[in-house]
């Protein structure tokens, strides 16, 4: 090769290397999802956004959560020596903090939170302050310009600052519990030097760990970067997570239990009262049992993967107006398919999503004793003959007081007797129903009037009348045996 030719080599080989590291540092601007700044007076920002999740009607508990950074090392090429982390600022963790029973209203600005909900479930989101803020200058920056990589993940230990209670399910669901988001992220912090040649964070670069994927980006490849702009880049109104919020996203769900649990079964979360009247001599009219499905479905928000059972399993009993539990003492299992008996007595497990066939007779009830709050409730009574049904009830979004009895509404008027009734019903009551929080809250009586009876007895209202008709009847034979008598003696 020729002196000429080598320099030209040298020439290309230089041209395209300083194009290679052009087009490397200029990579966040061909790409739509990043934070940038332009100089040390106006850095890239960063936030975390926490998406927190619950049954609709549960209350916000008192929660903390923390994200650690680790140093992945230096970037393009990739260098994760020592020497490297050491040249490189330790992001402190962040916390994200929220109040107990408080769902603010709001959004599209740092820190502040907004609530939303699709009918079964309310998601509460709220941002982090940025990272990087004061992170400026050669005493953070230490190895100068360059791609300082961290990965991101959630800290999976319960904080002092959480009043959750973090258990293990058993076949019996717990008191409350929560799962963590498994979400991690790589993220890139593009450093260069101002025009006053200050080191500061110009661009922002996170990427989804592949395997790794928030439930907010379930499906999403590994790789894909998502922008930790704080507030969003298109503050919507009303907020939305999409729009309002830094889309560097955990997820983490919540649910807890209500009801007093086997050690108070008359503190229920749930009750199916049986009530019966009406006229007629119907010698079985408070005796007759009354055939109900029941059906109850586990908030959409627990887990059914993993150390969380496929189904969540719910216990009842059957009490009398009295608060004692009903047992079968005679065998025959009238009150419906008896699970087992404990302590109490007997008792009836629910299974989520499978409906369960129960007997109830009049002023008996049936009680869940640790329904999830939000949880979803189906109730049919099986038509029984000269029994009209209507029922009422107190649970469901935005009910707070017994709703209009509902009635039957057949084609005709001994229709009522034949047809199945309860609730979900189109279109009076229309569904789904979902458990509100609150000890005695969720109440649905279903009262059976009998009807149609045709009279065998006496009414005691037209006793009086009887009695009066029955005193002239003997007064009459009393006259006419006395007149016969005397009538002998003339005759004699």
């Amino acid at each position: 090769m020729t002196k000429k030719q080598n320099s030209i080599v040298k020439m290309v080989t230089g041209t395209v290397l300083a194009a290679t590291m052009a087009f490397s540092m200029a990579l966040p601007t061909l790409a739509a999802d990043y934070s940038s700044g332009d100089s040390s007076d106006n850095p890239a920002k960063a936030a975390i956004t926490k998406i927190f999740k619950m049954p609709i009607d549960t209350p916000t508990p008192a929660a903390q959560f923390v994200f650690t950074f680790d140093k992945v090392g230096m970037d393009d090429p990739l260098d994760d020596s020592t020497t490297a982390k050491n040249g490189m600022p330790a992001i402190a963790d962040v916390t994200i903090d929220f109040a107990a029973n408080v769902d603010p209203a709001g959004g599209g600005v740092l820190g502040e939170t907004f609530i939303s909900s699709d009918g079964a479930t309310k998601s509460i989101a709220k941002e982090s302050t940025n990272f990087l803020a004061g992170m400026i200058g050669d005493s953070y920056w230490a190895n100068g310009e360059g791609i300082y990589r961290y990965q991101v993940y959630e800290n999976m230990t319960p904080s002092t600052g959480s009043d959750i209670t973090f258990a293990l399910p058993p076949a019996v669901p717990p008191a409350e519990g929560a799962d963590y988001s498994v979400a991690k992220y790589d993220v890139e912090i593009w450093v260069e030097k101002d025009t006053n040649n200050i080191l500061y964070p110009k661009f922002v670069v996170v990427r989804i760990v592949a395997g790794s994927e928030d439930e907010y980006y379930e499906g999403t490849p590994g790789g894909e970067k998502v922008d930790p702009t704080p507030g969003g880049v298109n503050p919507g109104n009303p907020p939305s997570i999409e729009d309002t919020f830094s889309q560097f996203i955990f997820t983490n769900k919540y649910w807890r239990t209500d009801g007093g649990g086997t050690t108070d079964p008359d503190k229920f979360a749930l009750e199916i009262i049986k009530k019966v009247t009406g006229s007629g001599s119907a010698p079985d009219l408070l005796t007759k049992y009354f055939d109900f499905t029941v059906m109850v479905t586990q908030p959409g928000v627990i887990p059914t993967t993993g150390i969380y059972p496929a189904a969540q399993i719910y216990k009842a009993y059957i009490m009398d107006k009295n608060g004692n539990i009903v047992t079968d003492t005679s065998g025959d299992y009238k009150n419906g398919t008896i699970s087992g008996t404990d302590a109490n007595g007997d008792y009836f497990l629910f299974t989520s999503d499978i409906p369960k066939n129960i007997k109830l007779r009049n002023d008996e009830r049936l009680v869940f004793v640790d329904l999830h709050i939000g949880s979803k409730v189906e109730a049919e009574e099986i038509p029984t003959v000269h029994y009209a049904p209507s029922y009422k009830r107190t649970f469901g979004p935005g009910i707070t007081s017994s709703i209009t009895e509902v009635s039957f509404a057949g084609s005709s008027a001994d229709a009522s007797d034949t047809v199945a009734f309860g609730f979900p019903r189109d279109p009076e009551d229309n569904g789904p129903h979902y458990t509100k929080k609150g000890d005695k809250q969720n109440i649905a009586t279903f009262t059976n009037t009998r009807k149609g009876a045709t009279p065998t007895g006496i009414s005691v209202d037209n006793l009086p009348f009887l009695v009066l008709i029955g005193a002239a009847i003997a007064s009459l034979v009393g006259f006419v045996v006395i007149k016969s008598r005397k009538n002998a003696k003339y005759y004699a």
